[in-house]
């Protein structure tokens, strides 16, 4: 009986061993499973507004949004004049972006912009596109006859904020983004970053915790503040250009998730 006894807690010992084990091999795993690179997250659909301003004035509002299918994400920009600016001026410009988004990754495929202007009284519409071409990996601008090479993590001016809000979901580099323009493209260098800086917006009775990014380039300055509370979406865009013009975009009101 007495042998029979130690060959069970023999067994029990054992078993226990195993288990053992088997515990301190899963909680190791635990941070591969909850760490940055195996967390992925993608954009939501949304609409968004915001004020507009620039040259010093309050110029109105610009609506954007964002509708995705299978991966394939149409992000739109309704901008035009209103209240006291919309005396002076009527100028409206309508944007689509195409972009593909993956599990953790989101691509540039194209931009097009029908701009409409007013001059005594009349309507003038310019239409610009900038295309990506796959087969010769380039950028084309058909209306200027431009191209230029294609560019990991290159986005225009109206997408460059919400790839950066991607890449900060997904914990991925800031380092490595490049601005497409019509007239340019240029590497943007992450020049500072703010973890703990703040924001006022409209709708906000307090200043909203925000992380900011302050990027540069040779033709462009951006300063980007996103809002954890609203899932790192832009609160604030600042954009200064070459000839040091500003236009400066402020969440209107809180994003709605569709």
């Amino acid at each position: 009986m007495l042998k029979a006894f130690q060959s069970k807690t023999r067994i029990a010992k054992s078993r226990l061993h195993r288990s053992a084990k088997l515990g301190i091999a899963l909680l190791s795993a635990l941070p591969l499973l909850f760490s940055p690179s195996a967390y992925s997250a993608e954009l939501p659909n949304f609409k968004a507004e915001f004020n507009v301003q620039a040259l010093g004035l309050n110029l109105g509002q610009a609506k954007h949004s964002m509708q995705c299918t299978a991966g394939n994400c149409t992000l739109k920009s309704d901008a035009k004049p209103s209240g006291l600016a919309a005396a002076f001026f009527k100028d409206s410009s309508h944007e689509t972006i195409q972009l593909k988004q993956t599990q953790d990754t989101l691509s540039w495929q194209s931009y097009h912009k029908l701009g409409i202007s007013y001059k005594d009284g009349k309507s003038k519409e310019k239409v610009t596109n900038l295309k990506l071409d796959p087969k010769q990996n380039k950028v084309i601008y058909p209306e200027k006859n431009r191209e230029w090479p294609m560019q990991p993590q290159l986005f225009d001016v109206m997408s460059i904020a919400y790839a950066i809000q991607h890449a900060k979901l997904n914990n991925a580099s800031l380092q490595n983004f490049t601005l497409q323009d019509t007239n340019f493209q240029d590497k943007l260098v992450l020049k500072s970053t703010n973890q703990h800086d703040f924001v006022g917006l409209d709708f906000a009775d307090n200043n909203l915790d925000a992380v900011k990014y302050h990027f540069t380039s040779q033709h462009a300055e951006i300063e980007l503040w996103l809002l954890p509370k609203y899932n790192y979406f832009p609160g604030k865009i600042r954009i200064l250009n070459k000839d040091e013009k500003t236009i400066t975009l402020s969440l209107a009101e809180p994003p709605k998730l569709l």
